[in-house]
C-alpha cells in the first residue's frame, strides 16, 4: 500500500483565470434584506462636495475663455458630457475641432474688425502720382503695408509659383502709383456674390489698399430683384427687356460681360449716382456704354448732371458689339441713360471708372446659375468682352447650386468647370485666374447642424480642375473651418450663415471676401520678394 503524498502548497502566483472553479451549492443571506436604520452623519458630505466641486468647474470652462477645450456641451456639438475632452481625443477629432474653433474665432474677430470699415477714407490717394520710368529700370522697391502682418486664414492654392504673376505684375504698377495704372479684375458668381457683398469686400480692400479707380462694370438692368452693387447709386426705370443667361433665351449666345442684355424700342431708361455715404464709389471720370450695333439700331440719350444730353447712335452697316466712352471731371456724377426710339436698341451694361492709377473689381453675379449654364454664352462673343474689359484676373466662385447634382455626375461637372475655365481665359496666353470654393452648406440632423456630403465632392471637384487648367484656388470651406463649418457659423456671434443654411450673412461675406483678400496679399507680396 502506498503511502499518500501531503498535498502540494498552493501557488502564489494563479492569476484571475487560473484554477478551478468552485461553485457553492448554497447562497446564504443575512438578514431580512432591507435596511431600516438611518445613515450615519457625513454619508453625503463628500458626495455633495464632489458635486458642488464638479459643477463650479464647469461653470468655470464657459467663464475662461482658456478653457474652451474643456467644456463638456459646445454649441453645434454633440452634448454628451465631457465628449469635448475624452471622446473626441479618444476619436482624434481633437485638433481638428481645436483648429476648426479658431477659424470661427478668427472669423467672429474679422466680422467685428469689418463692421464699420465702408466708412473709413482710403488714405492711399495721399502718396503722389508718378510717370513710369523705363522698363529696364523697374519698379521701386516694395513697400511693406500693415497687411501684411495680417493673419491669413488660408492660402492660396498654386499650380505653380507663377500662375498669377500677370496679375501681380499689373498690380506691382499700380502699387508705384504710375500714372494710369489700373488693375482690373473681373469675377463672377452664383448667389455667393448676388448683392456684391463678397465682391464689395475685395473690391473695398483693394482699393483702399492701392487706390480707387472706380466702381466697374454694372449691369443696365436688374436680372433679379435682389440685383445690387455696393458704391453706386442705381434706379431702373423697370421698362427694359432683358434676358438673363441662365434661361438660355439668346440663340445666339450674346450675354454681354455680366451674363444679361437688355433691350427697348424707346422709352426705358436707368440712372446711375455717385455713392455719398461709403469712402469707394464717390467719383467717375469716365462712363462707358456697351451695346450691341446693327442695322436699324436705335438711339440711346446719355445725359450727365441734369446738362444737355447727348446721342448715341447704334445703328450700324453690320451687326457687331461696340462702345462709346465718355470722358468726366473725376468728381461725383448723376447719369441717365434711355432708349431714346429710332429702332431697338440693345445694351450689355457700362462701366464706371477713374484714371488711376488703382483697382476695379468687377461683381458678375449669376444668381440661381449652375456652372455649366456658363457654357451658354458665345465663346467668340465672351472672348470679344473679356478683351475689351482687359482684366488682369478673372475670379470664379460657383458650386452652390452644383451641389444639387447626384454623386455619379460629378466627372461631367468636371468636364463642364473645365470648359467653362478654358472658354474664359482664352489662351496665348491664357488669363490669370482664381476659383473659389463655394460656402459651406448645412443641413439638419436631429439637433445637429452637419455639412451636405456633396460640399466636400463639389469642393475636391473644383479644385482637381482648377490647378489641371492652371488656375489659382481658394478653399473657402477650409478657411470657414472645414467639415461642420456651416453649423458653426450659422452659431457664431455675429451670425455669419444666415437661416437656410446655405447663404452668408452680409458680415459673413464681407469676412470671406476679406479672407481671400488676405490671401491674394500673402501671394503678392511673395512676388514683389521674389522679384526683387
Amino acid at each position: 500500500m502506498v503511502a499518500a503524498s501531503p498535498p502540494s502548497p498552493a501557488p502564489t502566483d494563479l492569476g484571475l483565470l487560473d484554477g478551478d472553479e468552485v461553485v457553492s451549492p448554497e447562497i446564504v443571506l443575512d438578514g431580512d434584506g432591507f435596511d431600516t436604520g438611518s445613515y450615519p452623519p457625513g454619508t453625503f458630505r463628500k458626495i455633495v462636495s464632489g458635486m458642488i466641486t464638479l459643477a463650479i468647474l464647469i461653470a468655470a470652462t464657459y467663464l475662461v475663455p482658456q478653457w474652451h477645450w474643456a467644456r463638456p456641451w459646445v454649441t453645434g456639438k454633440d452634448p454628451a458630457l465631457f465628449w469635448n475632452i475624452i471622446g473626441r481625443e479618444l476619436l482624434g477629432e481633437g485638433q481638428a475641432t481645436d483648429a476648426a474653433e479658431l477659424k470661427v474665432e478668427q472669423a467672429e474677430r474679422l466680422a467685428v474688425a469689418l463692421a464699420n470699415d465702408d466708412d473709413e477714407v482710403p488714405v492711399v490717394e495721399a502718396r503722389p502720382v508718378i510717370e513710369p520710368p523705363p522698363v529696364a529700370e523697374g519698379p521701386p522697391p516694395y513697400e511693406p503695408h500693415p497687411d501684411d502682418d495680417e493673419p491669413v486664414p488660408q492660402s492660396l492654392e498654386l499650380p505653380s509659383p507663377t500662375a498669377l504673376d500677370p496679375f501681380y505684375a499689373a498690380l506691382t504698377r499700380t502699387d508705384a502709383r504710375y500714372a494710369g495704372a489700373v488693375t482690373r479684375v473681373t469675377q463672377w458668381g452664383d448667389s455667393a456674390i448676388a448683392n456684391d457683398n463678397v465682391s464689395s469686400a475685395m473690391r473695398f480692400a483693394m482699393q483702399r489698399r492701392f487706390g480707387d479707380a472706380g466702381h466697374g462694370f454694372h449691369l443696365p438692368s436688374k436680372p433679379f430683384a435682389s440685383y445690387r452693387h455696393r458704391g453706386i447709386k442705381f434706379t431702373d426705370g423697370e421698362d427694359w427687356q432683358r434676358c438673363f443667361i441662365i434661361g438660355k433665351c439668346r440663340r445666339d449666345g450674346h450675354y454681354g460681360l455680366g451674363g444679361t442684355v437688355a433691350w427697348s424700342a424707346g422709352g426705358a431708361q436707368s440712372r446711375w449716382r455717385s455713392e455719398k455715404k461709403l469712402a469707394f464709389g464717390r467719383k467717375v471720370s469716365r462712363f462707358e456704354v456697351w451695346y450691341h450695333a446693327r442695322p436699324k439700331g436705335g438711339r440711346l440719350r446719355l445725359r450727365v448732371d441734369r446738362g444737355e444730353p447727348q446721342i448715341i447712335e447704334t445703328a450700324a452697316e453690320t451687326a457687331a458689339d461696340a462702345w462709346h466712352t465718355v470722358t468726366l471731371t473725376d468728381e461725383a456724377h448723376d447719369i441717365e441713360l434711355r432708349a431714346a426710339g429710332g429702332g431697338r436698341v440693345q445694351l450689355y451694361g457700362v462701366v464706371l471708372e477713374r484714371e488711376g492709377p488703382g483697382v476695379v473689381w468687377d461683381g458678375m453675379a449669376q444668381q440661381g446659375a449652375f456652372t455649366s449654364r456658363m457654357l451658354y454664352f458665345d465663346p467668340d462673343h465672351l472672348r470679344g468682352q473679356i478683351d475689351h474689359r482687359d482684366p488682369a484676373l478673372l475670379v470664379f466662385m460657383f458650386g452652390g447650386n452644383d451641389l444639387m447634382i447626384s454623386a455619379s455626375k460629378v466627372p461631367r461637372y468636371e468636364r463642364d468647370f473645365a470648359a467653362v475655365l478654358q472658354s474664359f481665359r482664352g489662351a496665348d496666353p491664357a488669363r490669370a485666374c482664381l476659383v473659389m470654393a463655394p460656402v459651406d452648406h448645412g443641413q439638419r440632423e436631429g439637433h445637429r447642424i452637419i455639412s451636405r456630403p456633396m460640399v466636400a465632392r463639389i469642393v475636391e471637384a473644383q479644385r482637381k480642375v482648377a490647378l489641371a487648367e492652371g488656375c489659382a484656388f481658394f478653399d473657402t470651406v477650409a478657411a470657414m473651418g472645414g467639415e461642420g463649418s456651416a453649423g458653426r457659423w450659422r452659431k457664431s456671434k455675429p451670425a455669419l450663415l444666415s437661416g437656410d443654411l446655405a447663404h452668408l450673412t452680409f458680415a459673413g461675406q464681407k469676412v470671406i471676401g476679406q479672407m481671400a483678400y488676405l490671401a491674394l496679399m500673402e501671394g503678392y507680396v511673395a512676388y514683389r520678394k521674389r522679384e526683387g
